[in-house]
């Protein structure tokens, strides 16, 4: 199937907003940690950490990785469900707008509760598919034949509590479900 983004990366910054600074406020970074941003894409979020972490943008587009690079951050072309970083390699994990479109939802969590160390935080942004908007941009994404699967507050923390999380904070606002899990 081809790749979405790569048509999109050229024009995606241009579409979302950079992330704001209320994400590091989630993560409590203290400076220097290393921080996965998987499914980052063009590093929107990255950019917005990387003065306080080691920030690696993971996604799957080459055009995305590509840039994500030119904006002077680390990349790794990689899926979700496959990361290739050793077991508690990182301080932090972060999944802003992306989760939807990982391929296999229950490995994905499992690869990053395996990569996250212990007492590590996984901040996790999703749009909330109870808000009748996100149902709409879900059917799009469906007749886009982009596969994206949104899930419900419940699913979407299960998959990580189920694997030795630990949910530490929870927000649903403007048709956006924000969670932040610790790795037990």
């Amino acid at each position: 199937m081809p790749d979405p983004f790569f048509w999109l990366a050229p024009i995606y910054d241009r579409i979302f907003s950079p992330a704001g600074p209320e994400i590091l406020s989630w993560l409590e970074l203290q400076g220097g940690e290393v921080v996965l941003d998987i499914g980052g894409g063009t590093g929107r979020v990255a950019g917005a950490l990387k003065e306080k972490a080691r920030v690696v943008v993971v996604d799957l587009s080459p055009g995305m990785a590509v840039r994500a690079k030119k904006k002077g951050l680390m990349v790794c072309i990689a899926r979700a469900e496959a990361l290739p970083f050793p077991s508690e390699f990182a301080d932090g994990i972060i999944v802003v707008d992306a989760f939807h479109h990982f391929r296999a939802h229950s490995l994905a969590a499992q690869e990053m509760m395996r990569a996250l160390k212990k007492g590590g935080r996984l901040f996790l942004e999703e749009p909330d598919i109870s808000n009748l908007a996100v149902k709409l941009i879900a059917l799009g994404e469906k007749l886009l034949l982009m596969r994206s699967r949104f899930y419900d507050f419940a699913t979407l923390s299960s998959f990580f509590l189920i694997r030795g999380g630990n949910l530490l904070r929870f927000e649903r606002k403007g048709g956006i479900l924000r969670l932040l899990i610790s790795r037990s």
